[in-house]
């Protein structure tokens, strides 16, 4: 039967391609047909199913990559028996530093028994609710349609929210209060008159005054979820954020290490006003470079520049340091044009910016360049992942974003660590724990404790794949 199903399904696939598709899901226990809904894409579809952006176009041949067409059929294999020997290999001159997930033992909080089950949480955030118009549909879908405070601090409470259902599950009863700061000192002065001390951990504020206004007085754990900059530490404050600095670092041990092993390159440094440290760096490494600047009124990089500056029959690196999302957009749309055969480019950035990431930006094109750069998260395509993706979206009506899968990963850590080890400085020698998206790696240094755990990210085609193992600080 299900030989015939096989066969009925591939009558929309040309000759050529028949045997090859027929081939591919036949290592496959099971298909379905998805239809492409609204601002699906592949990478959508990879997270929802735990299958590779690879797999979704070998078993759609003839699919436009960059755009699905809305109300399209795609064939969708499920439950793979395996896995051809060495899928995810990278093999570039950085394989020996090489490391995949599989191959990583994880080390799992859950399996370990547990010292303390019952907690307090306090989460605040500046949801700014007294702004929000209620008794208008229209006003109140466009503040919780755009990307505000408010938005951030509700995905936020879900995370944390999908989290505590995960731990109650688990025997560890987690009672949660929530505030209000509405983004207004007065406000964070109110609270700070509050006895919250009884918290085992409080999440927020946000912002970086906030916080500082809120910490001065409190001896609970206080967590800063989002934010690392401008944070006045104690040693009751957790930064669940890497420092940018030991990122880059790291994303420059990655390009020394290349140097040594090329140094026939011809490079490029085009950069903004906001990262001259970096630049710098890289102009001591690579003195003959080609530095092009952006400012902030001319974020546009002009192609003939580019096209003059770049060797033939040689590597052309590429080193952009921005954040800016239309100048990422548009310099690797310019750097995907200029690329052949003749004239091979490579893409690296030492800033950290999760607009590397962003749903405008080219998968495709950034796969084409090689593209490695730091990040705090790692995109996710196992079955876990998939499991907690339908879960959320039946729970709360929307997809997890960046900032709820955070919040999920991290107050479900905070809250095992304790769990295991009673206080949160016990569980540091424990190292690194690693979930959906993020990874934590706590240290307790310059009298506070920070996340010390990240990502290289580089892209292959159309994955994303963490290639090297984080260099922890010592």
């Amino acid at each position: 039967m299900k030989k015939i199903f096989f066969i009925t399904l591939l009558f929309s696939i040309s000759l050529n391609s028949q045997e090859k598709t027929y081939d591919f899901l036949s290592n496959y226990d099971s298909i379905i047909n998805h239809t492409v809904q609204k601002k699906e894409t592949l990478f959508s579809l990879s997270k929802k199913y735990g299958l590779s952006i690879d797999e979704i176009i070998k078993a759609n041949p003839g699919i436009q990559i960059d755009k699905l067409k809305r109300r399209s059929i795609l064939v969708i294999p499920l439950k793979k028996k395996n896995l051809a020997k060495g899928d995810d290999i990278i093999v570039d001159s950085i394989k020996k530093d090489s490391v995949l997930l599989s191959d990583i033992k994880l080390n799992d909080l859950t399996k370990e028994k547990f010292k303390k089950i019952d907690f307090e949480l306090a989460f605040l955030a500046p949801f700014k609710l007294n702004t929000v118009v209620l008794d208008s549909v229209e006003d109140t879908e466009k503040t919780l349609g755009e990307l505000n405070l408010t938005t951030i601090s509700i995905n936020f409470y879900n995370g944390v929210t999908y989290a505590i259902q995960e731990l109650k599950d688990l025997g560890i009863n987690v009672s949660l209060s929530v505030y209000d700061t509405e983004n207004d000192l007065n406000k964070i002065d109110q609270l700070n008159s509050l006895d919250l001390n009884k918290f085992d951990l409080i999440i927020g504020p946000f912002i970086a005054r906030n916080f500082n206004k809120f910490n001065s007085d409190n001896s609970s754990l206080i967590v800063s979820p989002l934010v690392d900059e401008g944070i006045a530490t104690n040693d009751n404050v957790i930064i669940t954020t890497t420092n940018n600095s030991l990122k880059s670092s790291r994303v420059f041990d990655i390009i020394d290490n290349e140097i040594n092993l090329m140094q026939d390159q011809c490079a490029i440094i085009i950069s903004d006003s906001e990262n001259i440290s970096s630049k710098s760096k890289l102009i001591s490494r690579f003195p003959n470079a080609e530095v092009v600047d952006i400012d902030n009124e001319n974020l546009f990089v002009d192609p003939e520049i580019t096209d003059s500056l770049m060797g033939f029959n040689k590597q052309n690196w590429v080193f952009l340091e921005t954040s800016k999302t239309n100048v990422i957009s548009s310099v690797t749309s310019l750097l995907n044009s200029q690329n052949n055969i003749d004239r091979k480019i490579r893409l690296f950035s030492t800033v950290s910016s999760e607009n590397y990431e962003n749903s405008n930006i080219s998968l495709e094109k950034l796969g084409n360049l090689n593209f490695i750069y730091p990040s705090n998260s790692k995109p996710s395509t196992s079955f876990e992942y998939n499991n907690f993706y339908e879960n959320y979206i039946e729970k709360y009506g929307n997809e997890p974003d960046r900032i709820s899968i955070k919040a999920r990963d991290l107050t479900y850590d905070l809250i095992l660590r304790i769990a295991v080890f009673k206080k949160f400085e016990n569980s540091l020698p424990y190292g690194e724990t690693t979930y959906f998206q993020n990874k934590f790696d706590y240290t307790f240094k310059d009298s506070f404790y920070r996340n010390r755990s990240f990502f290289i990210l580089r892209h292959r085609d159309l994955e994303i794949l963490e290639i090297q193992e984080t260099n922890n600080e010592q």
